[in-house]
């Protein structure tokens, strides 16, 4: 929501967010600022209704907020998924780790990152 073009955060946001920064006090930030990030988060949501995108926007404000070393600018890769659990049950997985600089070209056609990359499925 917003107000006069400020962002004005809801009750349940700030509840949220106060959540995450309880579960999150005294971990170290292992990563540079420079680092480029990736996140895997799985969301366990009892309502099938919900939002998985509601997920992140509020994470990463969250991060920002703890983590002076962070940035949500610093985040290249998100992988999220969604998962069904009984009301009472929610959680949220999340694991961030660096994510690999951009390949060069001149390697694209390398047999070794080919085997890596490639995954062999048997029909």
């Amino acid at each position: 929501m917003t107000y006069r073009n400020k962002s004005i955060k809801s009750a349940k946001y700030i509840e949220y967010q106060n959540e995450l920064r309880d579960e999150l006090q005294g971990v170290e930030w292992p990563f540079e600022k420079s680092d480029q990030l990736e996140f895997d988060i799985i969301a366990g949501v009892s309502n099938k209704m919900a939002d998985l995108d509601n997920v992140v926007k509020p994470l990463l404000d969250t991060y920002q907020g703890i983590f002076e070393e962070f940035n949500d600018n610093k985040v290249y890769h998100i992988t999220l998924d969604k998962q069904i659990v009984a009301k009472g049950n929610e959680y949220l997985f999340v694991k961030v780790e660096r994510w690999p600089e951009q390949i060069p070209l001149e390697i694209v056609n390398d047999e070794e990152l080919l085997e890596r990359t490639v995954i062999n499925v048997k029909v």
